[in-house]
């Protein structure tokens, strides 16, 4: 399924019959065509259509899961991948750029949330998109694809916020499962930087001269402030994993709390019992002592006993330990 955008300086029109424009475009038009989940029919019409390079079409229908920038004089193919969903799994959904001076043809074959966020935001908003040419529109949608890291990372630092909130403020019944979290956190943030890593070949080939048919030097400059926006978002991934080891931390700290809390109490137990334990069992040695035949005596010994067990209790109560 295919949804096109005309951009026509400050107007937004929806391009019902989107092969009808791409010879009629003016010096201040843009044509926008998104493929989500295209069918093979969908996209054989698009090569058609457009009079692809084999070599592109070759690309479009590789499986390949790495970004990509190929130069085709007239239009470059660029290979992006965005965040995809929402959920604790590094899952990105690839996204292949077609950019000519006056046309973009983006193909998807799974849900882009950012696309739909920009969709939107375009299709509503009173700028003059129909003034950027293809690779600035590029530059605008690559940008966005880069939010949605730095919002994926975002989220890691909300959930890190919550689990040491939750681990210091209430008890904590299982470790191991406060710890799984912290795994997939990790393994999270570990997917996203490597995607992240993956796109520097792109934005670099993407600064550099080469793509003189369709590119000028304001082009260079704005991909430039991307390639700077990306090694910022590399370094997020960076403080988002300092972020995981110092929640860590807490749950290690929290832990040994919990530890010595229980350690207190034996110990305050075993210091409760031991003196009566004591007496007992020297009372209960086997040798003959005349205070053996005075039955009170029994009675006198367990107030004793139980006047060492409160001693002990008000003495740890005095000294805070309880």
């Amino acid at each position: 399924m295919a949804e096109a955008l005309l951009f026509d300086q400050d107007k937004v029109d929806v391009a019902t019959d989107w092969e009808d424009h791409l010879d009629r475009l003016g010096p201040s038009s843009l044509l926008w065509v998104d493929f989500g989940k295209p069918e093979e029919s969908a996209l054989q019409h698009l090569f058609r259509t457009v009079d692809l390079d084999d070599a592109c079409v070759e690309r479009l229908l590789s499986t390949e899961n790495r970004p990509y920038l190929g130069d085709f004089g007239s239009y470059i193919h660029a290979t992006t991948f965005a965040p995809a969903g929402h959920d604790r799994t590094a899952h990105f959904a690839r996204v292949d750029c077609l950019v000519s001076k006056h046309w973009v043809v983006t193909v998807h074959r799974e849900p882009v949330p950012v696309f739909d966020d920009f969709r939107e935001r375009a299709g509503s908003g009173s700028g003059h998109t129909g003034k950027l040419d293809g690779l600035e529109f590029l530059a605008v949608l690559l940008e966005w694809v880069l939010n949605a890291y730095f919002q994926a990372f975002d989220e890691v630092e909300d959930a890190l916020g919550e689990f040491d909130s939750r681990v210091m403020e209430s008890g904590l019944d299982d470790a191991e499962a406060e710890l799984r979290r912290l795994v997939e956190l990790r393994r999270q943030v570990s997917g996203l930087r490597g995607a992240l890593v993956s796109h520097r070949e792109m934005f670099l080939a993407l600064t550099r001269p080469e793509l003189e048919a369709i590119a000028s030097q304001s082009h260079a400059e704005r991909f430039t402030f991307l390639r700077d926006r990306l090694e910022d978002a590399v370094q997020g991934a960076h403080d988002s994993r300092d972020s995981i080891v110092g929640s860590f931390d807490v749950l290690i700290a929290r832990n040994e709390q919990r530890t010595n809390e229980i350690m207190k109490v034996l110990t305050l137990v075993s210091v409760v019992v031991l003196p009566g334990a004591l007496l007992a069992g020297v009372m209960g040695m086997n040798f003959q002592v005349g205070l053996f035949d005075q039955t009170y005596l029994f009675w006198v010994f367990l107030a004793l006993i139980a006047g060492l067990i409160v001693v002990t209790l008000v003495g740890a109560r005095m000294r805070k330990w309880i």
